[in-house]
């Protein structure tokens, strides 16, 4: 049975049995912090669990898309060296809040594997939590599977919670007789697991007290890999048939006759299975608006196409490997998943990109670990100083110097690099005090009162929509919903109809003015941000300086909002203007342009999105067509229909949100713009001239970012420009800005000189830079014969060190020349006489004789001491 097979008929089984099938959610959590990736698939209904009468759905089926690299549920360095572990997998499960408990799941999952699957019953075997009876006399008495094959476990097997409280519950697991021969059927390791049901029926308390919940739950896991290689009569998931799509396009890939490469027929083996993982998990990463970074989830997608680039590498192919596998992953799973269709050209794109750019550094990392490996160090130990040089600067991910390392018969000091790494980021963060800031508890206190006012029902209407930007603003009659004060003196208000437009979209939220009248008069408060609550069905604003207040906001207490009218028609402004921006993109660029990111604020708008680098003329001409679009004044309408009918007349999605299937909202300007968009806009183009692109750049890998301002922000930009190039052109002397150009380039031309006649006299002057003192001694464990040069201290140039040493390299080859000046240090090496050293490797041996810090080639090597030598004691240790 094929994996497609095995998807559709566990779906179809559920649906029969009453319940919702439900779309997988995307692998990257919304509204949860606390993971990098969904792992399991019940991590989407994690807030239904522990509140099912919330729940829209009580009996609900998915197919998730899981991923399991980075963060505390983490494969990456099992993959392709074990049958099962990956990186990315696809969860089968079925879900009850509140609907049905084990009775239920028990009798369904057994009908399921013995009637759907066609399982042999000689062939399973279950277990239960040893103190289960119930789960236990359900398998032994009503579904009657022989006692024989029920097995009770303990609770490190068999019990499973959410965390330290809160739900939880005995499980019950389904095994799968593998017949291995290499174990007899007492052995764990012949049995394979490969569903889990968790019955949900109790409530851990903080003091441990476990207590019966008032609606017990359901939610059980089957491994979609794993029952696909049970179904094949495959021992190894890689063996099964999507799997094997992917796998015999590497092996077509392959060089002729080197279908291993430089490695063993086992390793060649293993890094096709990791090619075949890493190209699943990278491209619906990449899917979903995860783009290679060296922070969070971005840090975890470089690692996981920088493993992959390294085993094709391994195996002869030398260029992209990812990307030139697409087409095979479309084969195998495009029919399940159109977005791999549908987002081709993005995914292809950024793993191009990514791969190529690893590919020039490998080969540095690779020459600079041979270096190391070359410079005869008897501990084989990769200082933690090198591994954080090729991290840092190189891009090698620790994990991946450490492989190379461990095939080199060498290894890694983790605990150094650590270490090194610790002290960078506290350097980095040196202006940032303290983990738990006042402003970091007054956040948490807005994220529970929001948490807490969604499972209250609290709710309001936003009415910003019906508000004209352009129009004179007039203060809207609303009503206190809710009030709580803060800790910090600030204050949380929900208010019905709220006016005021809560951050989202890529657009910041509106401000303003909350004005309350009593007894004693005219009260007003600054709303200073708005957020909405998770599930959206209410904005919160925050207001500043409310202490000792709070008796004004009585629920129902009439308020008038008045929303700050600059900000609010500067972020319209910018709003539209980013539509437009988007719309001339993909016209100048082409469709490929995918939206990954959005900034919308009153002074400005920043775009992301995939595509090479833009050309000046490209630049300009998009530049033309927002500003075009804007002096024609067209219509900014809006209207809301069901999301099909919405991609059926063509409106844009951003792939990276998740949109109500019933209602969406569309923003169109006809003839140039459709997208769906929940912010303010304008009600017609013309504010939004003049546009102009400010910056363009690349912010990673396939990834682009245009800053630009529109306006009266674009206006305000535009004479700031002219006044620093009148002010640039008066001081080169020119007249008029037109001629400005010409006298910079005299100055370049000039300074261009200069610059050459200064190398010159550096050279000469290096030629006869005679040291005040000479020190010979040997270096490395080889002992090469080396001569330590003290130039005098004056005139300082550490440029003149490393001309010194190149010249001392050049001319009497068959020495190691190390040249100091001050603090200053450079060595070089001739690589015709002495081919078995390096540079940087010997450079590494003076410092831990003399601290400091340095790197470089294999011929020449620069650094600086922590103390500058002057004199030849200070060598005499050497």
């Amino acid at each position: 049975m094929s994996a497609s097979d095995i998807r559709q008929r566990y779906t179809d089984y559920f649906v029969k049995n009453g319940h919702t099938l439900l779309p997988s959610a995307d692998i990257v959590p919304r509204n949860d912090a606390t993971l990098l990736f969904s792992s399991a698939g019940m991590v989407p209904f994690k807030q239904f669990f522990l509140n099912p009468a919330t729940a829209p759905h009580k009996m609900v089926t998915t197919v998730q898309k899981c991923v399991r690299a980075g963060g505390k549920h983490n494969d990456l360095d099992q993959v392709g060296f074990t049958p099962r572990h990956h990186t990315f997998f696809e969860m089968l499960g079925n879900f009850s809040f509140g609907a049905y408990s084990k009775r239920e799941i028990i009798h369904m999952a057994w009908k399921f594997v013995r009637q759907e699957l066609n399982m042999p019953e000689d062939r399973l075997r279950v277990t239960v939590l040893e103190t289960d009876n119930e789960a236990y006399d359900i398998w032994k008495n009503e579904v009657g599977v022989d006692p024989r094959r029920i097995v009770r476990c303990g609770a490190e097997d068999n019990f499973w919670s959410m965390g330290l409280e809160g739900p939880c519950g005995p499980s019950s697991e389904i095994f799968w007789d593998t017949r291995d021969p290499r174990y007899s059927e007492s052995d764990d390791e012949r049995w394979l697991e490969f569903w889990n049901l968790v019955f949900m029926q109790f409530h851990r308390g903080a003091d441990g007290e476990l207590r019966p919940l008032a609606l017990p739950c359901v939610d059980t896991g089957m491994g979609l890999e794993r029952v696909a290689s049970i179904l094949q009569g495959k021992m190894n998931n890689f063996d099964t048939d999507e799997f094997q799509v992917i796998i015999r396009d590497i092996d077509a890939r392959c060089p002729p006759g080197q279908n291993s490469g430089n490695v063993d027929l086992a390793k060649a083996l293993a890094c096709k299975r990791i090619i075949a993982d890493h190209l699943r998990a990278s491209a619906f990463l990449i899917s979903e608006g995860v783009f290679p970074s060296n922070i969070g989830r971005g840090y975890v997608l470089r690692r996981i196409i920088r493993r992959a680039v390294r085993a094709g590498r391994l195996l002869g192919i030398n260029d992209s490997v990812l990307s030139a596998l697409y087409p095979s992953l479309e084969l195998a799973m495009g029919a399940a998943y159109p977005e791999l269709l549908e987002r081709r050209q993005l995914i292809v794109s950024v793993l191009e990109s990514e791969e190529k750019m690893f590919l020039r550094t490998l080969d540095k990392g690779l020459v600079l670990l041979e270096g190391i490996f070359a410079s005869g160090n008897s501990k084989r130990l990769v200082s933690g100083a090198d591994a954080f040089s090729l991290y840092d600067t190189h891009g090698f991910p620790l994990d991946l110097t450490e492989i190379i390392a461990r095939d080199n018969g060498w290894t890694v000091d983790v605990e150094a690099f650590e270490q090194i790494q610790r002290q960078s980021r506290e350097r980095n963060k040196a202006s940032w005090k303290g983990k738990l800031t006042k402003q970091d508890s007054v956040a948490r206190e807005i994220e529970a009162t929001c948490l807490e006012w969604e499972e209250a029902g609290i709710s309001s209407q936003f009415s910003g929509h019906d508000v004209d930007p352009e129009a004179k603003p007039t203060a809207a009659t609303c009503r206190v919903v809710t009030f709580k004060s803060l800790s910090n003196g600030d204050g949380l208000l929900v208010i019905d109809p709220c006016p005021f437009y809560a951050v989202g979209g890529g657009q910041e939220s509106d401000a303003g003015i909350i004005t309350i009248g009593d007894s004693e008069g005219s009260h007003e408060f600054a709303v200073s941000d708005a957020v909405a609550m998770p599930s959206g069905q209410a904005t919160v604003l925050r207001l500043t300086a409310t202490s000792d207040q709070e008796h004004l906001f009585r629920g129902g207490q009439a308020v008038y909002a008045t929303v700050d009218e600059v900000r609010r028609l500067g972020s319209a402004v910018h709003h539209t203007a980013t539509h437009l921006l988007n719309a001339a993109l993909r016209k100048t660029v082409g469709a490929s342009v995918v939206q990954a990111g959005s900034l919308v604020q009153a002074g400005g708008l920043r775009f992301d999105f995939t595509s090479s680098a833009l050309s000046n003329e490209q630049l300009r001409e998009i530049e033309g067509l927002v500003n075009k679009a804007a002096l024609d004044n067209i219509e900014v309408a809006t209207a809301c229909m069901p999301l099909d009918q919405a991609k059926a007349q063509g409106a844009i999605a951003l792939f990276s949100e998740k949109y109500d299937a019933a209602s969406v909202r569309v923003v169109q300007m006809a003839g140039v713009s459709m997208e769906l968009c929940g912010g303010t806009h304008l009600r017609s183009t013309r504010a939004v001239f003049p546009f102009h692109i400010t910056a363009e750049g690349s912010i990673g890998a396939g990834t682009r970012r245009i800053e630009a301002k529109a306006g009266v922000a674009a206006s305000v930009w535009l004479q700031q420009q002219l006044e620093y190039g009148r002010a640039t052109a008066q001081t080169l002397g020119a007249a008029q800005l037109s001629v400005m150009d010409k006298k910079a380039q005299q100055l370049v031309d000039r300074n261009r000189a200069l610059r050459e006649e200064a190398d010159r006299w550096l050279r000469a002057a290096a030629v006869n830079a005679e040291a005040v003192a000479t020190h010979s001694t040997a270096l490395g464990e080889r002992g090469v014969p080396a001569v330590f040069h003290i130039l005098a201290p004056l005139p300082f140039n550490p440029r003149l060190v490393a001309e010194r040493a190149c010249h001392l390299r050049d001319t009497e080859p068959s020495l190691v020349h190390v040249v100091i000046q001050g603090r200053a240090i450079a060595l070089g090496v001739s690589a015709e006489q002495l081919p078995a050293e390096h540079a940087a490797a010997l450079l590494r041996c003076v410092l831990e004789k003399l601290p400091g810090k340095g790197g470089g080639q294999a011929s020449l090597a620069q650094g600086q001491l922590e103390t500058a030598v002057a004199e030849l004691a200070q060598l005499a240790h050497l």
